[in-house]
């Protein structure tokens, strides 16, 4: 099959969009579209992203941006893009890992929707991509002192023993959850799910007494941080090397959970979910033969009019974690890495048969039919393609972005 290059995928201010018009039955017929990237940190990524951004959003309406990160720190965001202050305070307002996740789309976006006067909203999908439960207690024992005082000495208590998980990234605070005593941690996590059985229990007399906004809040963040506590318990396992298979789906049906709730509160939400491959994909997520996760994309799938874009490489070289790295805040730095060779059932091998090697595509998922895996970080993700996606686009190269500093 003969591809056509597409020569303004990586240039954001492009006017015309003929070379993204294959996406338009994607577009027409989605109400969320997962936009991912092979690998974090690429220069090149986030270039398509913000490309695919303002063709959703001029083309097809889409009014919302979802991205790897906590509801609390999403509604930084969404406060900051929609204000009249400056790009150049984004890192006040994010943590490091954001920064480097989302720094360069989000300048960019602030910029587009300043010279456009458009608006759109941000939403945190995810956990704290720390997983740190510091700003998740830290509102929940604002908001229960008004919702349920008799318990706000408990939520106190559980702040109190998880002070020292404090860290920037995962790696961080999971090794930091790993050297709290282990009776603290049954504590925490048992403390945590009877709170949340207590809101469930007495939830129609506090609706009452409190408005129902207020109330969902409250459990909003009780789920936040339950769940976080057990992805803390999983990061560590897995570091370990003790974990079972797919136990960080834990995570995944807490995003798919999050998005299935939005759109249910403001059904004229469209959004566009910003996450990697591996938590966009609408099959299961296995590295050599293994079940790692149910994606977040697999559980929306099954909800909604859902469609996920993959974006993948040619390169020689990727941008990856190392860990660990001790002088780091997020204990790992980001270094250029050999990629994953192109294997003969790849969707990139496919493209380089096609004679791919330099430039960019975007394509239907049905036309690499056939394929079984695609690069994913510097190794590849074992999956039916076109069962995992509905549009593949990929770059020449993957570039480390360089506000990226790690």
């Amino acid at each position: 099959m003969e591809y056509r290059p597409a020569g303004t995928l990586l240039q954001p201010w492009k006017q015309t969009f003929r070379e993204l018009e294959s996406l338009a039955s994607i577009g027409k017929c989605s109400k969320i579209i997962g936009i991912g990237e092979g690998a974090h940190f690429v220069s090149e990524f986030s270039l398509a992203r913000a490309r695919l951004i303002r063709y959703f959003v001029e083309r097809h309406r889409f009014n919302s941006i979802g991205l790897e990160c906590g509801a609390i720190q999403g509604q930084r965001i969404s406060e900051w893009l929609n204000s009249a202050t400056d790009t150049d305070n984004l890192k006040n307002i994010v943590n490091p890992l954001t920064f480097a996740l989302y720094g360069s789309v989000l300048i960019w976006l602030k910029s587009y929707l300043r010279e456009t006067g458009r608006k759109l909203v941000v939403i945190g999908i995810d956990l704290p991509n720390t997983l740190n439960p510091r700003d998740d207690l830290e509102q929940l024992s604002t908001d229960i002192e008004i919702l349920d005082p008799i318990v706000k000495p408990e939520v106190d208590a559980l702040r109190q023993s998880l002070a020292s998980i404090s860290g920037e990234s995962a790696v961080v605070s999971s090794t930091q959850w790993g050297k709290l005593d282990p009776t603290l941690r049954d504590k925490a996590l048992s403390g945590i799910m009877r709170l949340k059985l207590r809101l469930m229990g007495l939830a129609p007399i506090l609706t009452k007494l409190h408005a129902n906004e207020f109330f969902q809040k409250a459990s909003d963040r009780v789920l936040s941080v339950e769940h976080t506590l057990e992805t803390l318990r999983v990061m560590k396992t897995l570091f370990d090397g003790t974990s079972l298979q797919g136990d960080t789906s834990v995570r995944e049906s807490f995003m798919a959970g999050v998005v299935d709730k939005r759109l249910r509160e403001d059904p004229n939400l469209k959004i566009l979910l910003l996450a990697h491959n591996n938590h966009i994909q609408k099959t299961v997520l296995s590295f050599s033969g293994e079940l790692t996760a149910v994606p977040m994309g697999q559980h929306l799938a099954h909800r909604h009019g859902y469609h996920a874009i993959g974006l993948t490489h040619l390169g020689a070289t990727v941008p990856e974690m190392q860990y660990p790295s001790p002088e780091s805040q997020l204990g790992f730095s980001v270094e250029l890495t050999p990629a994953d060779e192109i294997q003969k059932d790849s969707v990139e091998q496919r493209l380089v048969d096609a004679g791919g090697m330099t430039a960019s595509f975007v394509m239907p998922a049905d036309d690499v039919r056939g394929t079984k895996r695609i690069r994913s970080q510097s190794t590849s993700v074992e999956t039916n393609v076109n069962e995992a996606f509905d549009a593949i686009v990929c770059i020449p190269v993957a570039n480390k972005d360089k506000l990226v500093e790690l």
